[in-house]
């Protein structure tokens, strides 16, 4: 088979469009902005007297002396539109807190919609909220937010005050937020950058204070608060010392027959945050546990490739802005320099954050217990940093290391993210891994994109990705090395303001793959279509057309191409409801496609591909019967046969199930059954927990499950009760 050429300047080709899409940019968001309505502005006023009872009524006095500000636009459905309902907002501060008043205004009280859940559980509620940038740099903004009942979601881990009552004409809210929970340069308080998001459940409403066109950056169109002065937040200094009980009982069946084990142990750790300063916070974790913390669901492994898990431990979870990549395009998930799942079990760990003249940084360093008795233990290290430049745009550095007895693994990458005129976006990355004992040679990440993406009009996207052989990428995550891919998609989005459809867009696309020497490893060219219908429902579909090689291991197992394309073809269509309310999401997924399969039967797994079909099916359901009771199930079914035979090579079912309920507004119970239908594995996690104060809380924590593992199967139970309690200094 004739092999085909080398390309000379590959990299090339993504940059077309923006090249010739340059000279037509538009002037940079600041002169479009300067060219709109004068900015809007809040005038906050110090406290003289006692401070507001933070009771949701806003009937004290002070807010009677204070003037509210009003006048909200649509931002969905009819963008820059007034508002349907009325919003006033009243502020005030005093030395240790900023405070805000709220009186949303509502046609239709008996129809204002919210769930009673856990702090940052609700979603598709009636609700205001903050979004402060007090740094006004019009990159980095906190959020609070508050629903009807009460219940608070905020973008950052920190205690403040709130309170919410139902009226006849609506409702109203308040917010105390302590000047210690946020993030600010004390030398620059003259002006912060402020706005507020009202959501209208029943009219699926979206509205701000400021009018904010959805083709610009929503920060940028943010109005200002005035009038701060003499704050001095002095100390900020958290402790979060836990103490807890486990029981552990489980089966292990080996080759040698059924073992049974036990461990049960008394634990206690401590997490620290100290806000050194306004802008520049230390959070230490110390022996942590996250037994809360759900299971990982069952992922089918159907190739090769390790399988990207999210994050949801806390410690890690906070502040994780500071150490993210500028990625190109859609490629977040196949790379990142620092992977915290790799520190699966931390004795200790700590991260520094911040920002100061208009540079960011982050840096983490843990400690990772092995798992192996008396193996070596693992050290962690991350440094980020981060500049703005220009009006909305940064470039940044990126180190990652870690070190495990002989084993030693470095990385670093520089990267940049530029917002042109409007909705232009430019991204890149360049990166290199080291490793003591792997080749120094064709170790490097290269990424780069470009987006032409405004709300409606024409849609340009171009991207660039290419991932050297010899990557080692130890630290973080990698799904695949050794390719190169060339991504071009254009299309033209349509808006409407009233009927069926409110968006409609249809695109044309094309990616180009090779190895990272340049060989060809496949083609496909796609059609695509999205549309959002009643401002509720959104369905979107496509097909595609191609060829392929797909990477194999080999006796080593070492990643490979295989030296065969196979025929790819296939279509998806996507639906989804959300409401909110008795009957709150549906969606459901469906898929077919020809492509390679990795045959079950392949005694040595991953190691050939033949041509075959895949079908998957993908829904879920979620109710709410009750605002402080909620009932989910989903599943995920995906069969793969071989072409000719008719052979079934894989057919699973991935479930889950899972109830919330909120019995009080400080006792909840939560349950969530999952599993799959190849090997018959599960997973149950019921969690009992109750508040008895803001950050104080007690857990009892019971997780059965049965899982196959590389040596055997696993079945057990585990019960954990758990203490947590909040000091502040």
């Amino acid at each position: 088979m004739a092999r085909p050429g080398r390309r000379r300047f590959p990299f090339l080709a993504p940059l077309l469009p923006a090249l010739l899409l340059l000279p037509a940019l538009a002037p940079a968001p600041a002169a479009l902005l300067a060219a709109q309505e004068p900015v809007k502005r809040l005038d906050i006023r110090r406290l003289d007297g006692p401070p507001p009872a933070i009771d949701g009524r806003i009937e004290d006095s002070c807010w009677k002396a204070i003037e509210p500000v009003s006048g909200f636009f649509q931002y969905d459905p009819v963008n820059g539109a007034k508002a349907s309902e009325e919003t006033y907002v009243w502020a005030a501060y005093d030395q240790d807190h900023l405070y805000f008043a709220f009186l949303m205004k509502d046609s239709r009280p008996d129809r204002i919609w919210a769930e009673l859940t856990p702090r940052n559980e609700w979603d598709e509620n009636d609700a205001i909220e903050l979004i402060l940038d007090a740094y006004n740099d019009r990159r980095t903004s906190v959020t609070f937010a508050l629903n009807p009942k009460g219940v608070q979601k905020n973008s950052v881990e920190t205690i403040w005050r709130s309170g919410a009552a139902v009226r006849q004409d609506g409702w109203s809210a308040e917010m105390a937020i302590p000047f210690k929970s946020l993030r600010f340069s004390a030398a620059r308080l003259d002006v912060w950058g402020v706005n507020f998001e009202r959501f209208i459940h029943r009219l699926n409403e979206t509205d701000y204070w400021t009018d904010v066109d959805r083709d610009l950056p929503r920060l940028l169109q943010a109005g200002e608060l005035r009038g701060l002065a003499g704050i001095r937040p002095g100390y900020n200094l958290e402790l979060f010392p836990y103490a807890g009980v486990r029981t552990s009982r489980w089966e292990e069946t080996t080759d040698e027959g059924v073992v049974e084990r036990k461990d049960d142990k008394v634990a206690a750790g401590l997490d620290v945050k100290w806000g050194i300063r306004p802008n520049l916070y230390l959070d230490l974790t110390a022996s942590p546990d996250f037994s809360e913390v759900e299971s990982d669901p069952f992922i089918y492994q159907l190739s090769p490739y390790e399988s990207y898990l999210d994050e949801n431990r806390p410690f890690f979870t906070e502040g994780v802005r500071y150490f993210t990549l500028a990625s190109a395009n859609d490629y977040d998930e196949g790379l990142s320099l620092f992977y915290s799942r790799r520190v699966r079990n931390p004795k200790l760990a700590a991260k520094i954050t911040g920002k100061t003249g208009g540079a960011g940084f982050g840096v983490l360093g843990a400690l990772n217990k092995s798992d192996d008795p008396g193996g070596p233990d693992a050290y962690f290290g991350v440094v980020r940093l981060q500049k703005d430049v220009f009006e909305s745009s940064q470039v940044g550095v990126y180190y990652a290391g870690m070190s495990e007895g002989d084993v030693r693994n470095q990385n670093v990458a520089v990267d940049f993210s530029f917002n042109f005129a409007d909705f232009y976006y430019l991204t890149g990355l360049t990166a290199f891994t080291f490793n003591a004992d792997a080749p120094g040679g064709r170790n490097g990440i290269y990424q780069l994109g470009f987006e032409r993406e405004p709300d409606a009009g024409l849609q340009v996207m171009s991207g660039f990705q290419r991932v050297e052989d010899n990557v080692d990428v130890r630290t973080g995550y990698i799904d695949r090395k050794d390719v190169q891919a060339f991504e071009l998609m254009a299309g033209y989005a349509w808006r409407f303001n009233e009927g069926l459809f409110k968006r409609f867009s249809l695109d044309l696309g094309g990616t180009l793959n090779q190895d990272s020497h340049g060989e060809a490893t496949g083609e496909e060219a796609e059609v695509f279509f999205w549309s959002e219908l009643f401002n509720r429902i959104e369905v979107h579909g496509g097909f595609s057309l191609g060829r392929s090689r797909y990477q194999v291991l080999d006796p080593d197992e070492s990643l490979v191409w295989t030296p065969d394309f196979i025929r790819t073809r296939g279509g998806r269509i996507d639906f989804d409801w959300e409401r909110g309310g008795f009957l709150k999401e549906v969606s459901l997924e469906a898929g077919w496609e020809k492509r390679g399969i990795y045959p079950e039967d392949d005694e040595e797994e991953f190691s050939t591909v033949v041509p075959g079909a895949q079908t998957s099916v993908e829904g879920q359901l979620v109710l709410r019967p009750r605002s402080n009771l909620e009932w989910s199930v989903e599943a995920d079914w995906i069969r793969q046969t071989i072409d000719g035979t008719g052979e079934v090579a894989f057919d699973g079912l991935a479930y889950e199930t899972a109830l919330h309920y909120q019995m009080t507004r400080s006792l909840f119970l939560n349950t969530r059954l999952f599993g799959e239908t190849r090997e018959d594995q599960y997973s149950l996690d019921v969690l009992l927990g109750c508040y008895f104060g803001a950050g104080n809380i007690v857990q009892l924590a019971f997780k059965k499950s049965e899982r196959s593992e590389l040596l055997g199967r696993v079945g057990g139970t585990s019960v954990t009760l758990k203490v947590s309690y909040l000091l502040r200094i």
